[in-house]
């Protein structure tokens, strides 16, 4: 199946971490107050119960969550997401193939796949200055040639130069090689899978919105945000949030199909912060910003940071957080934070106040 149902929204609302969201807000706005981290930025929380369950609980609650911002390279998260979704789906519809040459195999691709992706984007055909070419995926630049499994049918993996842009879209969060990658899948199969899965919805143009190659290869395709008039790369937090939730949780997104795809962009959201462009929140990554301090570790993350068309500029952060005392699991996603030193800090008080809220420590 080239699309998958759409996804369950695994994320519950909470009264304990909502309780815990609005008294760290409070606390912020008495100990930050000229910053208005508590007034302007927007921020996705939820808690990870039962984490090592075959179906943990995301105790959620969120602030100005449902507002479109652009977000920068946060949004590419979801091109990595759309990469990987991609291979899934064409592993298996090889499953059963006869022919595995790579020209049998792509052209099989293109005539089953690239009219469903168009159907699914339909903006796309008749936005001005986007052509075929930019709507639909580039099968043999993405997918290395196709191996014979012993069972019969085809094995089907990214292309090396394709996994090398891809890392180097995520973990040092480079600008070439995410227009690589964007151009490569197309913005109908992009946008077409986050509508299809229910992670953008295009009656009311809110959620996750990937429109832009962050270099200016293809023209942009714009949808208001909040802090930016019109914007290629927008979304709301709940949404990101949702898909980080679907990372972690695994099984979802691994069921349909037997190319298990979680743990392959997990492995890049922990290489993002492990070794690369790591949380706005990390202790002693960034001169003169304090980060989350000690009791907690960062282990996934992708950040943004981009340019408004007012002025100044706006950080984002997605990261999943574990409580190191409790082994408590948080996924947060935050943005629209004015990229200073102080802002910084505000945002990293703030977030470490929810997460001592939720846990009962002072």
């Amino acid at each position: 199946m080239l699309f998958p149902n759409p996804f369950p929204n695994l994320l519950t609302p909470d009264p304990v971490v909502r309780a815990a969201l609005t008294s760290a807000l409070a606390q912020t706005g008495l100990t930050f107050p000229a910053e208005r981290v508590h007034l302007d930025t927007a921020i996705s929380i939820a808690a990870v119960i039962n984490p090592t369950s075959t179906s943990p609980r995301f105790a959620y609650a969120g602030f100005r969550d449902t507002e479109m911002h652009f977000s920068g390279s946060l949004l590419k998260a979801a091109a990595m997401f759309a990469a990987f979704q991609l291979r899934q789906a064409a592993s298996q519809h090889v499953l059963t193939a006869g022919d595995c040459t790579a020209s049998v195999v792509f052209n099989n691709l293109k005539s089953a796949f690239n009219q469903s992706i168009k159907n699914a984007a339909p903006r796309f055909q008749t936005e001005p200055g986007i052509t075929e070419d930019m709507r639909v995926p580039k099968y043999p630049t993405i997918f290395a040639s196709p191996a014979e499994l012993a069972s019969g049918g085809c094995l089907i993996s990214f292309s090396q130069v394709f996994a090398t842009n891809m890392r180097g879209m995520i973990v040092p969060s480079n600008n070439p090689p995410t227009s690589a990658c964007i151009q490569a899948l197309g913005y109908s199969w992009i946008n077409g899978l986050l509508a299809k899965t229910g992670l953008f919805n295009p009656s009311t143009n809110k959620g996750i919105w990937v429109a832009g190659t962050f270099t200016g290869a293809f023209p942009a395709v714009r949808v208001p945000s909040v802090n930016d008039g019109d914007s290629a790369q927008a979304t709301t937090t709940i949404d990101m949030c949702r898909l980080f939730a679907l990372i972690v949780e695994g099984s979802i997104l691994d069921s349909a199909g037997i190319d298990g795809i979680a743990s392959g962009m997990r492995k890049l959201l922990a290489d993002a912060q492990s070794v690369g462009d790591s949380s706005w929140m990390t202790t002693g990554a960034r001169q003169g910003v304090n980060g989350l301090g000690a009791g907690f570790t960062i282990t996934h993350s992708k950040i943004g940071l981009g340019g408004l068309a007012a002025g100044g500029e706006v950080a984002s952060d997605g990261s999943v957080i574990t409580h190191t005392g409790t082994g408590q699991q948080f996924v947060v996603v935050w943005q629209n934070l004015q990229n200073t030193f102080k802002h910084h800090n505000a945002m990293s008080f703030l977030i470490r106040r929810i997460m001592l809220n939720f846990l009962g420590i002072p």
